[in-house]
């Protein structure tokens, strides 16, 4: 096997991963998209196997020259992810054990080998449970690898890096991720994080109180409502209070409606996904109203669509409140069709009901929000994800940062029990069985 061969395959599978990295916070993205990404991602990598395989033993003459050691994240995820696909255990050995040896290096090789053992684990998880016992300061790297492998850890574990007081902070927040996505962990957890802002308590680390939030809220603890409202009274940095919003959008609780109109008209490009997650029939006439203000309108007609599964007509916008006439006379932009939206609402706000969230045009019960679950990825999905939890009314233990086809796998499995409540539910946290490149 030639090194251009290897080369070809290797830049496809850099390139794919790239942008599959890149798609994870996509707002607008299909999960069709991400699973074909996916397996052409894996297509490559498997192609890059064999001639991995083949050039440990060729001629020098088939190497590259003054070959470099992989440097940025993608290069160095595909060059792990070459070794823990071949089936030379030699080389499949070697792959993890470099892999635990770069969760300690710079954070380009870190990243990259969690990505691959996260999506490419061991078989069992036993040298990742010594590696927490024996390293420290890789422990909350090593969490988010359990919480992405959907693996369930023993109680006095999690509870131990969550509750010591000398655990780091990064620590603590991801044992509470951890914690939050597992409906084994029961509620006292997470309170004692956010209950102490019930009584006055004004200074607290915002990621941790997110987390521990999180827990709560999906767990309808009425408390963690309480505590969310005083977290924004006291969020300082811009990006603390916009992770709040969103958790305050996806409880549809009344109360953070005035907060969340006023994001809306502040700042639209925000604030009106916000809208849509929240999903009250309360939130149309601000929609509406978004529709009829220049500066809100594109913002307002995606929401319409999220909300309603209509795609507003396009029609030429004339002038516009604020606008410089001559402008809109030279350029008849076309512009979202109040009235179609008008005409929507008025045949459709008698049947939707005041205790109704709308998604897409329908109530989100939990079957209508599997299935946009299995529709939508990127940051959308994972709020859909978010908004299914809600209404299952328990968390659901499902990694977004797992493979698609994983994904619709667990999500389909929901469905079943849904449908069939005594049908036994496939075991997610149960160790995660290696995904292979040549089985993709």
């Amino acid at each position: 096997m030639n090194y251009r061969y290897l080369e070809k395959h290797t830049e496809n599978a850099i390139d794919l991963y790239e942008l599959r990295d890149t798609w994870q916070n996509d707002p607008d993205i299909h999960a069709s998209a991400v699973e074909s990404l996916e397996k052409r991602l894996n297509a490559n990598l498997y192609d890059c196997v064999p001639a991995l395989e083949s050039n440990q033993s060729a001629n020098e003459t088939t190497q590259p020259k003054n070959k470099k050691e992989p440097i940025k994240e993608a290069e160095c995820f595909v060059f792990l992810a070459g070794h823990l696909n071949s089936p030379q255990a030699v080389i499949n050995n070697a792959g993890y054990d470099l892999a635990y040896q770069w969760l300690t290096l710079d954070q380009k090789k870190s990243a990259a080998a969690e990505a691959a053992l996260s999506l490419y684990p061991e078989a069992d998880h036993t040298r990742l449970l010594k590696l927490y016992d024996e390293q420290e300061i890789l422990r909350p790297n090593l969490f988010r690898i359990f919480r992405k492998l959907m693996i369930t850890l023993p109680f006095e574990m999690v509870t131990t890096a969550v509750t010591n007081e000398s655990a780091s902070t990064a620590l603590k927040i991801e044992a509470l991720r951890h914690a939050a996505a597992n409906p084994d962990f029961g509620l006292n957890l997470f309170r004692t994080h956010y209950v102490p802002l019930l009584s006055g308590k004004s200074q607290f680390d915002a990621a941790i109180i997110e987390a521990a939030l999180w827990g709560g809220l999906v767990r309808n603890d009425p408390d963690a409502i309480l505590a969310l409202s005083a977290a924004l009274n006291h969020a300082g940095a811009a990006t603390e209070h916009a992770k709040f919003m969103r958790l305050a959008a996806l409880t549809g609780n009344a109360d953070f409606l005035p907060l969340l109109l006023m994001a809306a008209e502040n700042n639209p490009d925000t604030g009106y996904p916000l809208l849509v997650l929240f999903g009250q029939k309360s939130i149309m006439p601000e929609i509406l109203k978004g529709l009829a203000t220049a500066h809100t309108m594109e913002q307002a007609a995606i929401a319409f669509n999220k909300i309603t599964d209509q795609i507003l007509p396009r029609v030429p916008r004339l002038t516009v409140v604020g606008d410089d006439e001559d402008d809109a006379e030279e350029s008849p932009e076309q512009i979202p069709d109040i009235k179609a939206a008008r005409s929507w609402w008025e045949k459709h706000q008698a049947v939707w009901k005041a205790d109704e969230r709308w998604l897409f045009g329908k109530p989100t019960s939990v079957a209508h929000l599997t299935a946009m679950s299995k529709k939508y990825a990127g940051s959308f999905g994972r709020d859909v994800l978010a908004l299914l939890q809600f209404s299952n009314k328990a968390p659901l233990n499902i990694a977004t940062e797992t493979w698609r086809a994983r994904q619709i796998q667990l999500l389909d499995t929901l469905a079943t029990v849904k449908s069939n409540p005594n049908a036994k539910p496939a075991a997610a946290k149960q160790a995660i069985k290696p995904v292979s490149a040549r089985h993709a």
